[in-house]
């Protein structure tokens, strides 16, 4: 989604210029508590945001139909969770670039796991990977753990599985920054905006199976008109940006066509992005071999390592306490956690959706048992590293 044409009106940019000279003033008392005017809840710069892709939330895709909506300050505005110490991004409150349109799920909770609580939405949580810039200044140094919607580097990073699931797209390497810190911005983001809630899935899956069909449609049509131009039109409407769930149809087309490809039919479908799309994604490709020196993130070498047949009941189980009691998930042989019937990448966001605490460490909070022996993620994974050494 690209913002870099936004731009307020002048009358609006007139008003948080005075708005934000008063921030100035006041922050430099560090005891007093800043005050807003909420002059991003207008009109004049709503219907902005709106033009840029359509009224759909700029996390999840989903629509505002009768739902409320919220124009969400990126970075936090007053406060950040989980530093009590120091003040939100004050001086971004009134930067249009710094919006973006919000459904009432992604910023302020409300999604399901079933009959479980996905959570209370992004808010003002916004973890980094590094330092925080300081007051009033650079942000071209920080690092944040939330995918930004406006950065094409992150959008990439996101893809959808055939049942609707988002997850990382697992031929993309991890950044140093997520290898120092052992976590996954992908699954983070996952989690802290509920993007595999119920709804989400049903919506996603449903979209998919479509465009798998429209695709298939037009293969077999063959030529510009009739069946086959219907298809491409149908496609094109669905994978347009501002159409709902877009990325999710976009995925499916991407993922149906590599299908195509790997029969040995090589001819592209005419129209739309189609013919680009297959040369330049790979979606569904086998993840990149590495050492388990490589692998502080996620499990996919240490399953590798394992014995067969522990997971010959179809999982292996993994289990955690938190300060909300016992937790549970399930290991698979590809190395996916199963958590609340979601499937996650990486043990550290698997624990913090299991627990609802965002500061757990997943490597050490699940144990596992395999050939009678009981031990934690972690001991198992500094083993293996020990052993590839």
């Amino acid at each position: 989604m690209d913002n870099s044409g936004l731009t307020a009106p002048q009358k609006w940019a007139d008003r948080a210029t005075k708005e934000l000279a008063k921030l100035h003033k006041d922050a430099k008392d560090a005891d007093k508590e800043l005050s807003f005017r909420e002059m991003w809840r207008e009109d004049a710069i709503r219907d902005r945001l709106i033009a840029l892709i359509g009224e759909k939330c700029w996390y999840c895709e989903t629509r505002f139909v009768r739902s409320p909506y919220h124009v969400d300050h990126y970075r936090p505005k007053s406060v950040v969770v989980g530093e009590t110490e120091r003040r939100g991004y004050w001086w971004l409150a009134y930067d249009p670039a710094n919006y973006r349109l919000s459904c009432h799920h992604c910023n302020s909770g409300g999604a399901r796991y079933g009959n479980q609580s996905a959570g209370p939405g992004k808010g003002a949580r916004f973890p980094l990977l590094g330092q925080r810039a300081s007051e009033g200044g650079s942000l071209d140094g920080e690092l944040p753990v939330l995918l930004d919607p406006v950065v094409a580097e992150d959008a990439e990073l996101m893809g959808f599985d055939r049942q609707g699931h988002a997850r990382r797209r697992p031929e993309r390497p991890y950044s140093k920054d997520e290898l120092t810190r052992d976590l996954c911005r992908v699954d983070e983001t996952i989690r802290m905006l509920a993007l595999n809630s119920d709804l989400l899935i049903e919506s996603r899956s449903t979209l998919i199976g479509r465009v798998n069909g429209l695709v298939q449609l037009h293969l077999a049509s063959g030529g510009p008109a009739g069946a086959a131009l219907y298809a491409r039109t149908e496609l094109d409407d669905l994978t347009r940006t501002t159409a709902e769930w877009s990325a999710a149809a976009a995925a499916a087309e991407r993922l149906a066509l590599l299908a195509h490809d790997r029969s040995g039919d090589d001819a592209p479908l005419e129209g739309g992005t189609g013919g680009n799309v297959a040369e330049h994604v790979s979606d569904g490709t086998e993840p990149p071999k590495a050492t388990a020196t490589d692998h502080r993130i996620d499990l996919r070498t240490l399953v590798a390592a394992l014995p067969p047949e522990a997971f010959s009941a179809g999982g292996i189980a993994l289990t955690g306490r938190g300060k909300r009691g016992p937790a549970r998930a399930t290991l698979l042989a590809d190395g996916t956690i199963i958590c609340f019937q979601r499937p996650l990448a990486t043990p550290t966001s698997a624990a913090r959706m299991a627990t609802g605490d965002d500061q757990v460490d997943g490597w050490t909070f699940w144990s596992l048992t395999v050939d009678g022996t009981t031990q934690t993620l972690s001991d198992l994974r500094d083993f293996l590293i020990a052993q590839d050494g």
